[in-house]
């Protein structure tokens, strides 16, 4: 009777073959979604987007644009935001909107165009350093940087170049 056997040894460790990269893509991702966001029974907000990617530490990217309806007290819409590109960081709580954005209030006729915002939807405010146009009340407000109400029932132009 023969037995025979082999061993292998190797002085490489398994840390230099294996070089594990971690996923940081989009872990959901939804096409064509529809979200209303309500408190106490009534819709505050809807949004809508063509595409949502979600990552697993709590971002938004919306690649294709979003829209949003906001909704008064009493489930009337109020307001829309519109943009090109969202991205929305969870940590801060904070959205940053670029690319053609415009807000628009259903009741006072206002609109705001800027290329890029950012809305904190606790502190209900928004804010850039871009340059803005406002139309309200039949006049005309630009500048550079902006903080508001995202009603803009209150707004201050930072750098304001001139109302016409």
């Amino acid at each position: 009777m023969v037995a025979s056997a082999t061993f292998y040894s190797c002085d490489t460790k398994i840390d230099d073959v294996i070089d594990v990269q971690e996923y940081t893509g989009p872990i959901h991702e939804v096409d064509n979604g529809i979200t209303y966001y309500s408190d106490s029974a009534v819709v505050k907000m809807k949004m809508i987007s063509k595409k949502q990617l979600k990552f697993a530490n709590g971002d938004d990217e919306f690649p294709e644009g979003l829209f949003l309806e906001f909704f008064d007290k009493e489930g009337k819409p109020s307001s829309t935001l519109k943009a090109d590109y969202c991205y929305y960081t969870r940590k801060e709580d904070l959205y940053k909107v670029t690319g053609n954005v415009i807000i628009r209030d259903y009741n006072t006729g206002d609109r705001l165009d800027t290329e890029e915002l950012f809305w904190n939807p606790k502190k209900e405010d928004i804010f850039t350093d871009k340059f803005v146009r406002i139309e309200k009340d039949g006049k005309l407000h630009m500048g550079e940087g902006l903080e508001a109400k995202q009603d803009l029932s209150f707004y201050r132009i930072l750098k304001p170049t001139g109302t016409l």
